[in-house]
């Protein structure tokens, strides 16, 4: 059959559209206990529709205008040109089948559709070939196989076929096509409205997966692609605050006795510990990844955590300790910078923190300390290596230092091998003070640890509760040789996690899983149980005040040490497109282009209330926006 450009195009859209709603369909199966009411059915196929028809109308207005321009040359640019539409409508076909097929995967680890993860993660192919072979094979194997069978069946139909169409020089021919170009650009705006159709206008419940759902996959990454470059502008996403009010907000939460002396750098100010001593004390943080409160027994968890558990009482232990993000570089953004979380991915990824951004580190060689950084697998990850080291760190340990580990996975060498250089490390015992900054890696999909070390919890090795019983083990061993070589008596210690496993649910921000467990030990550290909402911004500046270091820095978060000033105690939190602020009475959540939405006592899953704190949320928000692009935060 003679090629036909309407037929053609009119094909690859309802193809690519049976096939989106196929998948759709299936994820509403899957995730069925979402769906309510029919009106949420209603909603996602609807809302989904109007994203399908928007997202395939720009795919075939742009051949529809090339081909208009070129039929009017003759007849081998026409035949050029359609060889190219059809290879263009047959390239995006894929796409939309590839990142559909990819949905599921994506769904199961993070709770969403495909999003600028997809692209972040990109950047390690190592480390992500490493985790799809070992944990994600079979379905790896299955996408391949139905990639290849469909993308063959459609070339043969949609590829081999012959090329000349003799109407297509016919004038009213012409002018039919002419008339498709007004016809998908307002299918693609999805209508006359003001704003063209987006992901805010098909949102409709407060369960973010629902909102999802009524997307495609190939358009929620492609958004995020398109959001990126101007991921740093608060105003766009969440609106505007003055400058002047967003800084005289963020003082009055650091509080009445905090004085602010220089100009240029508005949130500087001096901090004087609470703590005096003759010699400041070294200082340890071992960050646990994925270890959220959801495996703690001690924090109403699943108990798979005894050597945590068993520092309640003998240490000062946050019982409401709440992550500001869902990535590794996010929590160590929070612990290391103290820097606010945004819609922006962390800084340590950003072109213009890689030097002079503000860094305990930083702070600290000022003081005569000698920084490290010490890491299972490769330390470019999350460009963890390029930031610290530009920042104030002296040295880094990583993967390529181990000359003879125990166990190597796909993200590294075992925690014990981790904490075994750890040791190493510390043993060395040089003259200076000493900032040591850990992360673990063995608690991370495919969950892979040596064998023989721990009873498993669950049947199956390569679970998640296994490979945290097994990081709770080896970082249970190292506490406890840390303690028969009586370190706490010189070193003040933080444990905390970076941020939970696999973070998602049904709610705007799913608070709960933001809970992660954190401790600090040293002999002049009190042990209390502490039930104050706490954030991962708070502990940069309390430990500076608990090794005995007066300082001065940018930080907003709390030197919880001082108690002479009463606080409103709260936690910041990034999820997807979305930032959170909670305290005591409220939870405010931020959405893009939307009204803040409100829960009284943080109870995500009532009905929303009065905004009372927005002003403060969007404050902190937006700080992190301004600080960065101005350069903002540092010392002076």
């Amino acid at each position: 059959m003679p090629f036909n450009l309407v037929k053609y195009l009119l094909q690859f859209m309802v193809f690519s559209i049976a096939l989106l709603t196929l998948f759709r369909v299936g994820l509403m199966i899957w995730q069925h206990p979402h769906l309510t009411s029919l009106n949420d059915v209603v909603n996602v196929l609807f809302g989904g529709l109007r994203i399908d028809l928007s997202v395939l109308s720009y795919l075939v207005l742009l051949p529809v205008v090339i081909y208009w321009f070129t039929v009017l040359l003759g007849a081998n640019w026409q035949v050029w040109v359609i060889r190219i539409i059809q290879r263009w409508c047959w390239f995006w076909f894929m796409v939309l089948l590839f990142m559909e097929l990819l949905t599921p995967v994506f769904i199961s680890e993070y709770g969403l559709r495909p999003n600028r993860l997809f692209f972040e993660y990109l950047g390690n192919p190592k480390e992500i070939w490493g985790m799809v072979i070992s944990g994600y094979l079979g379905v790896t194997l299955m996408i391949m196989l139905i990639m290849w069978t469909i993308g063959v069946i459609s070339w043969k139909q949609w590829l081999c076929r012959p090329l000349i169409d003799t109407r297509t020089r016919d004038m009213k021919y012409l002018l039919l096509t002419l008339v498709l170009i007004p016809v998908l650009v307002l299918a693609g705006r999805s209508g006359l409205q003001h704003r063209p159709i987006n992901a805010a206008m098909v949102a409709f419940s407060h369960d973010d997966l629902l909102n999802k759902l009524a997307l495609n996959s190939t358009y929620s990454t492609l958004q995020a692609l398109y959001a990126m470059k101007n991921e740093a502008d608060v105003a766009r996403q969440y609106g505007r605050i003055a400058e002047q009010d967003m800084l005289s907000i963020l003082r009055a939460e650091l509080g009445a006795d905090v004085s602010f002396d220089v100009p240029d750098l508005p949130t500087v100010h001096y901090q004087k510990t609470q703590t005096k001593m003759h010699r400041p004390k070294d200082l340890l943080i071992v960050v646990e990844e994925s270890l959220g409160a959801q495996f703690v027994g001690s924090l109403g968890g699943v108990g798979v955590t005894p050597n945590i558990d068993s520092w309640q009482g003998r240490s000062w232990f946050f019982e409401q300790l709440y992550a500001t993000g869902t990535r590794s570089a996010r929590g160590l953004e929070a612990i290391v910078t103290g820097f606010p979380p945004s819609p922006a991915r962390s800084v340590l990824k950003l072109p213009n923190a890689q030097s002079n951004f503000f860094t305990l580190a930083q702070l600290l060689s000022k003081e005569g300390y000698q920084s490290t950084f010490i890491y299972g697998g490769e330390s470019h990850f999350d460009n963890m290596k390029g930031f610290f080291l530009a920042n104030g760190f002296d040295q880094v340990i990583d993967q390529n230092d181990y000359l003879s580990p125990e166990f190597t996975g796909t993200w590294g060498v075992s925690d014990e091998d981790l904490f075994a250089k750890t040791w190493e490390h510390i043993e060395q015992g040089a003259d200076q003070p000493q900032f040591t900054l850990v992360f673990s890696s063995s608690n991370h999909t495919p969950f892979e640890f040596p064998d023989g070390k721990i009873k498993l919890h669950d049947p199956n090795k390569a679970t998640v509760n296994n490979a945290v019983k097994y990081a709770d083990f080896a970082l249970g061993q190292f506490l406890a040789q840390l303690e028969q070589a009586h370190f706490f008596e010189k070193a003040v210690v933080l444990v905390v996690a970076d941020h939970d496993a696999r973070v998602k649910g049904e709610q705007l921000v799913p608070v709960k899983r933001f809970h992660i467990p954190g401790f600090i030990i040293g002999s002049e550290v009190n042990p209390r149980n502490d039930s104050r909402l706490v954030s991962q911004i708070d502990l940069a500046p309390t430990l500076l005040s608990l090794i005995g270091i007066d300082s001065v820095h940018p930080m907003l978060g709390f030197d919880l040490t001082n108690n002479r000033v009463q606080r409103r105690n709260r936690v910041l939190m990034q999820y997807g497109d979305n930032q959170a602020y909670m305290n005591d009475q409220e939870l405010v959540v931020l959405q893009p282009q939307k009204a803040p939405v409100c829960f009284k006592d943080a109870d995500v899953n009532a009905e929303p209330v009065t905004c009372h704190f927005d002003d403060i949320a969007l404050a902190y928000a937006q700080f992190s926006s301004w600080a960065y692009e101005y350069g903002k935060y540092r010392l002076p």
